[in-house]
């Protein structure tokens, strides 16, 4: 899973797949667009509006920007924002420790997917990793929809509090068991005969099998389970935020998430000389608790001054097309309707008075797809785009795994090393996001990075399939950190920066095909692919040469598909 969400520097992502809009620095205007809201919501909505704007704390857009952030930030709406912003930072440090432990646990000889300590010969079983990730995804779903029925129980603030305990306690329960399960098999004194050694918990490997059992499932729940919390987190912030405070304050938010990613990575080594990996799943677990109740201070600030956000709570409704008109939406954006495209020619972007929302409900999600993309070409090949890079992307991870795996036997200090690893990823991917990016922007288009993704993968890819018998750890890490940090930053940023230049349904539909199909389906279809590979082909040499092969043209079917997708994104912006 090294998914996307797992780094705190990624560009702020939309999460459609909750119904309700987070927004990125570099597109809080689109965001603002994005939202969705029924007639008494958006009447909820605007007088939460009208008691900001009227607020003591409210300034002008000619009052400096400096005395603008100090005045939010001393009010109750910046308190709120900040407990979450906090939340959101310990919520990432938290996930570095869980990611950093469960990885290590579940290719571990021990408890975890390893070989035997009897057969050191005997092949390993991390076939089951790429199974693993592929089930994150039908998880996922599954997960969406009980997030939904805890929403519609008890409304944001129980079901983002609700979630985050579950995730602590899995935590630490399971590191309480697997912690007897390792006392158990340490009893275990007669090492020569060790696989058919007797424990307290009956035989070895009884003890094994369920611990394994548990691993994956760990694995699979938290994967699933940080890109759903990361959502909410952002829901909060960008429903009390005005576009305008979004526009400004998004990026530090970003940042502080980065910045206790990066520390809760690096510390992982020290951490884990101290207390072990079970002691780390603890941390993980406390540190969830903690991001809970700062959450839920933060949700109990906004409900005591009235600017609890009221539409998080409600199902997506697509109702008949209804004429709208723009003399509703207040000056930020965010009144009872944003301001929706008319799908002009002439203006793509531009509001129409009598806009109106695309009914979808008449055809299944694959058939709006697919007439979507028959309508708009660039998302048909940003569809194709991301279901390649994604492919690449599991098919990268598998194989830095597997070489860290190799390179790094002992447990702990994999953990360090993978926890460093992370901790350099995540600090490169701020500066990308703080420094790089804006400077790129303001001296070329934004779709020019489509080309660079895949060249910069091209060059890493080449050097990992010549070198891949001498280079061992190197070579798959610099795949790996570059294909992750891209993620976490330049396609973020180039995402948000094309799909605010479409209309409506494309934002709205389209997007959310790209984010929940797409994605979920490259990583699968290739996870599934590695899980029968692996089975096939064992521990042999050849499966690293195959595994190489295959990245290699995926790097150059990627190159295509950008390519081809920077064509459209370019002649549609000289039209």
């Amino acid at each position: 899973m090294e998914e996307d969400s797992s780094g705190g520097g990624a560009i702020v992502k939309n999460a459609d797949m909750m119904r309700h809009r987070t927004a990125s620095g570099s597109s809080a205007a689109a965001a603002a667009q994005d939202q969705e809201l029924s007639a008494d919501e958006a009447n909820n909505n605007n007088d939460a509006h009208n008691k900001r704007s009227s607020s003591p704390h409210s300034m002008d857009m000619t009052t400096p920007t400096t005395t603008r952030n100090m005045s939010l930030l001393f009010s109750p709406r910046g308190k709120s924002v900040a407990s979450m912003s906090f939340a959101l930072a310990i919520h990432l440090g938290g996930y570095e420790c869980s990611r950093a432990a469960v990885m290590a646990l579940f290719t571990s000889d021990g408890l975890g997917f390893g070989k035997s300590k009897k057969d050191k010969s005997q092949e390993s079983e991390l076939s089951a990793l790429p199974m693993a990730v592929g089930c994150v995804s039908p998880f996922a779903v599954a997960l969406v929809w009980f997030y939904g029925k805890t929403l519609s129980h008890g409304g944001p603030s129980y079901a983002l509090r609700t979630h985050t305990l579950i995730v602590a306690a899995s935590q630490i329960v399971v590191g309480w068991i697997l912690r007897m399960f390792e006392q158990c098999l340490d009893a275990v004194e007669d090492d020569e005969d060790y696989d058919n050694g007797v424990c307290s918990l009956r035989s070895v490997d009884n003890v094994k099998t369920m611990s394994q059992v548990l691993l994956f499932t760990l694995f699979v729940f938290q994967s699933a389970y940080v890109q759903l919390l990361y959502a909410q987190h952002w829901a909060f912030i960008s429903s009390v935020l005005t576009a305008e405070e979004g526009s400004r304050l998004f990026a530090p938010i970003a940042g502080l998430g980065s910045i206790g990613s990066t520390l809760a990575a690096g510390s992982v080594s020290i951490l884990v000389e101290r207390s072990g990996l079970i002691g780390l799943m603890y941390m993980a677990g406390i540190s969830y608790i903690f991001s809970a109740l700062l959450a839920n201070m933060a949700f109990s600030t906004a409900k005591s001054n009235g600017f609890e956000p009221s539409s998080m709570s409600k199902s997506e409704k697509i109702e008949e097309p209804q004429p709208q008109s723009t003399s509703s939406t207040s000056s930020d954006g965010k009144g009872a309707y944003a301001p929706i495209n008319s799908g002009s020619k002439d203006s793509p972007s531009s509001p129409s008075t009598n806009a109106t929302i695309p009914c979808l409900k008449k055809n299944n999600i694959f058939q709006q797809a697919y007439s979507l993309f028959n309508r708009v070409p660039v998302l048909g090949a940003l569809f194709v785009e991301v279901i390649i890079s994604q492919c690449l992307s599991s098919l990268v991870n598998y194989i830095y795994l597997y070489k860290l795996k190799v390179a790094i036997t002992d447990d702990s200090l994999r953990a360090g090393w993978s926890g460093k690893f992370y901790a350099w990823i995540n600090g490169v991917s701020g500066i990308f996001q703080f420094f790089i990016i804006p400077l790129l922007l303001k001296h070329c288009e934004a779709h020019r990075i489509w080309l660079f993704m895949p060249s910069l993968m091209m060059i890493c890819t080449l050097y990992q399939f010549g070198t891949y018998k001498t280079s061992e750890l190197f070579g798959a890490s610099a795949s790996f950190f570059c294909i992750k940090t891209m993620e976490y930053s330049l396609r973020g940023a180039a995402n948000e920066m094309l799909y605010v230049s479409l209309d409506y349904e494309s934002r709205y539909l389209g997007k959310k095909v790209i984010t929940l199909i797409a994605g979920k389906f490259g990583k699968s279809v290739m996870a599934v692919a590695l899980a029968v590979s692996v089975v096939y082909y064992g521990d042999n040499d050849n499966l690293m040469w195959y595994l190489l092969a295959t990245a290699t043209i995926f790097t150059c079917l990627w190159m295509f598909s950008s390519v081809r997708l920077h064509s459209l994104i370019d002649a549609s912006s000289k039209r």
